[in-house]
Formats: structure tokens, sequence, C-alpha cells
């Protein structure tokens, strides 16, 4: 039996010194702190061995997934296979091309696929976001399927790539703390412990060796550090642009695909030729997902901009009443405008019809533009009874001088207008019914031009002997209606073919020869102007294509060069091509530095032009044949790097409620810059607020640009707006013809990508002047937007004058 000593100390207990008042709190602050490495050491298993399967992670940079995710998460993403079917309704990382980002450089993204187009392109979005990417995504910059979401794990990272320091030291030093408390704080203490006499070392159970505690907690230490040390790291490594949705092991997250984003299908019935009194307008309408919320009818006058809603239907049959006798009569344009309960809107294609409630006089529009003889034919609606004659009148356009083109017309009321007897010039039509002494008018047809002058044009002599690739060509112009396409053709044997087809300014093309036979040819341009009238130029005979000895060039890489672009070059040569070197120098020296070695084609590579300075340069393509002997191409002169960090990045113009493809009432354009501007630079004294100005539209051709070159620039009175012009790229202005609006511009600060920009918005009212002279495009375009460097940053940086291409999908402008 064991005896207790008389004098001898007590054993303490075991658990005694942590149920002291100083022993909770340690034992508290050590085990929180253990819980929070633990936690974070987690993360980073999760973050870490995914790898073993192929999957790579990124960290999550922007908040369009909010508030489910937010920036500093690690999405895990497994490879994506050309055979694998692509998940539409599911997440996907993918490269966003440089062109469809603000900063020119390509970024990797991480979004929701919502749908897939006709074209075999597919439609992306943030869950956060309003409104779909506007850049449609192409397979094959697929790059992976999201799989796993680990929340919060890459802050670290993320705050030391974006150099947030005062963040990434505040969790430094709590991490450090709660290591510190994790490896040196009171734990509970052995029996050895206990009976400790103190004459020697703490020995282990009898006698034993001690418990390798230290070594543990070294190794643990060690573990712990290493693990954030592959936070940090790993989360500086890779980002992507753009939020993940998944389902994790957070039950505080869950997330699910949007309901809808398809928008709904619509359609309106005709009511036929021609209306009066009462009649009924009927649409049908619908949507696979949320449903129809309602249905608008509306109509719109000829030549109206503004079109009015006659009712709203809320349920099937969508359908209403339209009092005819309330309007002027006349032709109209009809359309049902759909919207389900997501918010998403469809129009229908228009129909068209014709008022009459009583005697209407219409003279059909033959066009914008006529030559040779021209047939006009007029109709007359509830005539009645009564017997009517019909004369047309024509007068200078705007000079309202009318004189007579046919009289005494009969039914079916014909009239042949030569126009060859008349002078190239704008006029003006209408049709007069007459029964006894009544006379009845029609609407004028305004601003017809009449053009039976042909075009010139001229071949430009390619040179001789031709080899590689080469520009050929021409120089076209019309004082009319414009050009309309200049073909370059050429000739071997006397049959001539069509080399390439161009319809706007410059008229030129780079053709490869190696793709003709060699020999001797001729080359000759084929300019057809808008009223449909050719002219051939001169011949350019007896030049030679000889690919027989070895031919270079480089291909010009654009006049603006931004981030990283694509140099590539030609090369040919019948010792074969050992390699081609594309170089680069500042303009006018003969410092050339190698981009790039290419040994087989195609001779390309990427340009990183952010690693020299700003400033003009030239571009050359030096061919190595099988002999070692070189070829230097022809010199891409005076080509400029721009990486200037405030610059035009979007343009885009909305149509408000007229006709697509027209200007008018309630239309819009918007200039994004990449950064904050001062609004006093682009106006002087602008505060942003809505300012009065003034928008003009001019016809390509009277800038040298040609039809399809009409530009909008914005003026104020009495003083000067820096937004520079843009290029619609299309036919908007009939030919040499200048019209204005009274517009309205603001300014607002939006965050993209996590960067404050000024968005300046433009909103068209009624046309101030020359309103005849706007016409409907029907083809679609991408503007060209040339911004100028009066317009500054806060800090006093000039814009860059670089041209800003419209981004997302081939559109008609308003």
């Amino acid at each position: 039996m064991n005896r207790e000593e008389s004098g001898s100390a007590r054993v303490s207990s075991r658990w005694g010194p942590l149920f002291s008042a100083d022993g909770w709190a340690l034992f508290l602050a050590s085990l929180a702190s253990r819980l929070y490495l633990g936690v974070l050491f987690s993360l980073a298993l999760f973050a870490v061995l995914p790898a073993l399967l192929g999957w790579h992670g990124t960290v999550v940079q922007s908040g369009s997934m909010e508030p489910h995710i937010s920036a500093g998460d690690v999405v895990l993403a497994s490879g994506f296979s050309a055979a694998q079917k692509v998940p539409v309704g599911g997440v996907v990382e993918f490269t966003s091309p440089a062109e469809a980002e603000p900063g020119g450089v390509e970024k990797t993204r991480l979004h929701r696929i919502v749908a897939e187009n006709p074209d075999g392109t597919f439609v992306t979005a943030g869950d956060a976001n309003k409104v779909v990417d506007s850049t449609p995504l192409e397979r094959a910059r697929i790059t992976g399927q999201a799989r796993l979401l680990v929340p919060n794990v890459g802050l670290p990272g993320l705050w030391l790539g974006s150099g947030n320091l005062p963040a990434l030291t505040l969790w430094a030093v709590i991490s450090l703390i709660s290591l510190i408390c994790a490896v040196c704080g009171p734990r509970p203490p052995s029996a050895a412990e206990g009976n400790d006499d103190g004459d020697g070392p703490d020995d282990g159970p009898e006698g034993g060796p001690p418990p390798p505690r230290r070594g543990l907690r070294a190794a643990a230490a060690l573990g712990v550090t290493a693990a954030l040390t592959v936070l940090v790291i790993a989360g500086a490594a890779a980002f992507s642009s753009a939020a993940y949705t998944a389902s994790t092991a957070n039950a505080a997250n869950t997330f699910s695909t949007p309901v809808d984003w398809a928008p709904p299908t619509v359609a309106l019935a005709s009511p036929g030729t021609t209306v009066k009194d009462a009649t009924v307008l009927t649409a049908t309408a619908a949507d696979a997902e949320t449903g129809i919320r309602d249905v608008a009818i509306q109509y719109l006058p000829a030549g109206g901009s503004a079109w009015t809603t006659i009712c709203t239907a809320a349920a099937a049959p969508y359908s209403c009443g339209w009092n005819t006798k309330t309007v002027t009569d006349g032709p109209y344009s009809l359309r049902a405008v759909a919207a389900d309960r997501a918010g998403h809107t469809t129009t229908s294609s228009p129909v068209d019809t014709i008022v009459a409630n009583s005697l209407l006089v219409i003279l059909a529009d033959p066009g914008e533009i006529q030559r040779g003889t021209v047939n006009l034919s007029t109709t007359l609606y509830n005539p009645g009874a009564a017997l009517y004659t019909v004369r047309v009148e024509y007068s200078l356009a705007g000079a309202n001088n009318w004189k007579t083109l046919c009289s005494s017309l009969l039914s079916p009321y014909n009239c042949t207008w030569t126009t060859a007897l008349f002078a190239n010039d704008y006029y003006d039509l209408r049709a007069v019914a007459t029964a006894g002494t009544t006379s009845t008018y029609s609407a004028a047809l305004p601003d017809i031009l009449v053009d039976n002058l042909a075009p010139t044009v001229t071949m430009t002599d390619p040179g001789t002997p031709l080899a590689g690739t080469r520009t050929f060509a021409a120089t076209a112009a019309d004082a009319h209606s414009g050009i309309a396409q200049t073909q370059i053709q050429y000739s071997r044997t006397g049959t001539w073919s069509t080399l390439c087809t161009i319809a706007t300014t410059p008229y030129s093309c780079r053709y490869d020869t190696t793709t003709l036979p060699g020999g001797t040819y001729s080359f000759r341009a084929v300019a057809t102007d808008e009223a449909g009238i050719s002219t051939t130029s001169a011949t350019v005979a007896n030049r030679v294509i000889d690919n027989t000895i070895a031919s270079v060039s480089v291909e010009d890489p654009g006049d603006y060069l931004t981030g990283t672009v694509p140099l590539t070059a030609a090369a040919n040569s019948t010792a074969g091509v050992s390699s081609v070197k594309i170089q680069s120098a500042p303009a006018g020296t003969t410092t050339w530095t190698t981009g790039c070695t290419v040994v087989a084609a195609p001779y390309t590579c990427n340009w990183d032009t952010r690693a020299v300075a700003d400033g003009l340069y030239d571009f050359r393509a030096v061919l190595t044949d099988g002999a070692a002997r070189e070829t230097v191409s022809p010199t891409v002169a005076a080509r400029r790097v721009d990486n200037s960090p405030l610059r035009g990045t979007d343009i885009q113009t909305g149509n408000g409620t007229g006709t697509p493809g027209r200007l008018g009432t309630g239309d819009s354009m918007t200039f994004t810059y990449s950064q904050q501007v001062t609004t006093a630079t682009v106006s002087p004294g602008w505060t942003g607020a809505s300012l009065p100005v003034t928008v003009r539209l001019r016809d390509g051709n009277l800038l040298g640009l040609g039809n399809s070159g009409d530009t909008v620039d914005i003026q104020r009175t009495g003083s000067s707006v820096n937004l520079g012009s843009v290029n619609l790229k299309q036919n908007y202005a009939k030919s040499r013809k200048t019209v204005t609006f009274n517009a309205t511009m603001t300014a607002a600060t939006v965050t993209l990508g996590g960067v404050p920009r000024t968005v300046i918005t433009v909103t068209l009212g009624t046309a101030a002047s020359g309103a005849n002279g706007v016409r409907t495009a029907t083809t679609a375009s991408t503007m060209l937007w040339a911004p100028t460097a009066a317009v500054t940053t806060l800090t006093g940086t000039a814009s860059s004058t670089a041209p800003a291409t419209e981004t997302g999908p081939l559109d008609r402008e308003y």
C-alpha cells in the first residue's frame, strides 16, 4: 500500500493547470488557432489534391456571380477534349479573345453557357449579370469544365497578385500568431510529468524514451507553413476574370442555372393590304420557360421615327381592335412586342398595310437611285364611282416647283420616266388624281437621285515580276450615287477572272500569286456604282508571275498595335524554305530585332508590344532557303505601337422605338473608355450631366470613304465635343447627304472587370436638318470609333487615338 510521506508535496491534478483562470484563456486560444489552421490546411488539400486527377485551378477575380461566389474562391476544372459535348447550362473555363477584352489582352474566364447559336457558337453569362456576354464563345476556346469550387482559399494569392498588401499583411500576421499558439500552446501534462522529481529530464513512461511532442509539433508547423505558402503562390499564379457556380460543401451556398435565358417568340398576322374603319390585329406569342407576361401591338406611319402602341394584351388571344379613323390615311407598318416573365422581349417582323378611309393616292416608290427608263405606278384607294385621271409631277429636291412628267393617265395609271433627259441630280415626285374640279395629291417621294453617269476607275500597276503575296489595288470614284464595288480581274489566256471584290475604300486586296500558274498576265479593274453602271479600267498588261525564285512578304499587322499581336509572313522557294525570321525595328532605322524564327508554315508568331516603347515600327521577313541564301521582304512601314492606359474600348448603338437600321428619335450611341476621364476634356465645362448636342451623320462619299463609310460625329453649338468620329461601316445616309439630329449627351462611371470607367451616352432627338437624307441600312456591320487625344484621365493622361472596334455579334446599327 502506498503511503504519502510526511511533508511531501501533493501531486497536482493532471488537468489542474487547464482549469485555472490563466489556463482557460491559453487553452481556448490554442484550440481556436488549431481549428483555424486545420481549416486552412483542409482547404489547401481540396485545392491541390485534385491535380492528381488532371484538374487545374484558377482564382476567381471578379464578382459576376455574387452574392453566392466571391473573388478569391478557387475553381477546379477538368480538361475539355475535342470529343466532349459542350455542357449548355453548365460552367466552363474559356479564353476570351483579345478583341473582346477592354485591355486588348486575352483573359481566362469562367461563365455559364446559357444557349447555343445557330452558327455553332455559344452564349455565355455570369449568373449575377443582367445581360449575356457580348462576344459569342467558339468551341475551340473552351479549355475546361468547372468541377469544384473551394471557397476563399485563393484570397491570399488574389491579394498578392492585385497588390493588396494591407490585407495580405493582416492575414499573414493572424496566421503567424495562430501558428505560434498552436505549436507552443499548453496541453494536458502526462503521468510522467505529474511525478517529475526535478532530478532529470522528462522521462517517458516506465523509463522509456520521452514522447515525441516537439518533433510532431515541428513537423506540423512545417506542414502548415508549406500549406499556407501553397495557398499564396497558387493563388497568385492563375486568375479567372469571372465567377463560377456549383454546389459545394459550404451549406450557405446553393446555386442553379437561371430559369429563363431564352427570349419569347412572337409573330403578327397581316390584317390585309388595306384596312379601314375598325380592324382586329392579332399576334401569336409563346415562351417555354416562364411564359408570356404581355404582348404590345404597335404601328409606325411611313417615314415615321417612333412606334405607337395600339394596345397591350396580357393573355391569349393577343389581339385588339384598331380604330383606323384616329390616324391619317396612308401606309403603315405594324409589329408586336412580346415580353416574358423573366423580362426578356422579342419584336416581331413588321407587316405592312395601308389605311384608306377615304380617297388615297399613292405613288409607288421606285427606289432612291434611278437611271435609264423607269416605270412610275400610281394606285387609287377608295375611289368610289368617280372617274379619275392621274398626272405625275416632279421637282428638283426641296424646290417645291412642280412640273408635269406624265398627264391624263387612266387606270392602271402607269408613267414612263426617261431619266436620260434629266440632269443627274435629286428630284421629288408626286401623283395627282383629278375628278372634275377636285384634285387629291399623293405624299411626295423625296430625294430620288438620277444617276446616268458612269464611274471612273484606274488599275494600279502591281509591278513585275510578281512573286509571293502581293497587293493589287485600284482607284475608283463616282460623282453621284457612289461606288458600290470594285473588282480586280486578271487574264492569262484572254478570259478574265476575278481576283477579288472590294466594297469599301481602299479598293485593294492581298493575293497569294503562288496559287496561279507562272506566266504573263494582264490586270484590270471594274468599278460599279450604286445605280448599277460599270466602268472597266485600262489594262495593265505583260506582268509576269514567277514563283520559281525565292519570295517572302510580311503581312500588314494594322495601323495600331496593342497588347499581343500576330505577325505573319508568306514564303516560297524552289530550293525549299529552311526558316523565316519575322523582324521589327523602330521606324526608319535599320536596328532589326528578330521576333521569332519559324521553320515550317504557317509562318506566324505573337509579338508582345508591351515589351517595347510606344511609337512607330517597321516590319519585315527574312527567308533562308535550302541553299542558305537569304531573301528579304519589302518593309511594312510606320505601324504604331500604342499601349496607352486610356483608350476607347467599345462603341455600341441602341434602337429606341424606331425602325432598326435607321437613325431616329430615341436611338442612342454609347462610347466606353478604359478608365475614368475628365468630362471637361470631352467638352469644355461639362460635368457629365445631360448636355444638348448635335449628332451629324454624313455620307461616306463626302469623306472619300465610299457609300459604306457613313460617319457620325458629335457637335456642340459654340463649343467642341472631343469624341472623335464613328465610321458606321454601312450606308445610313443617302448619297452625298448630311443629316443632323438634336441630341443629349450624358456621362456615367461604371465598373467593368474591377476598373472604374467612363461611359458616355448620346441619345438622338428629332432631326434638325436633312431628315429626307436618312436611309435604312439592311446589312450588318462593325463600327469603328476613332477617339481623340484631347480627352484625358483624372490624372491628365491623354487618350490613345487607336480606333476602337465595336464588340459583340455582327448587327445593324441603330
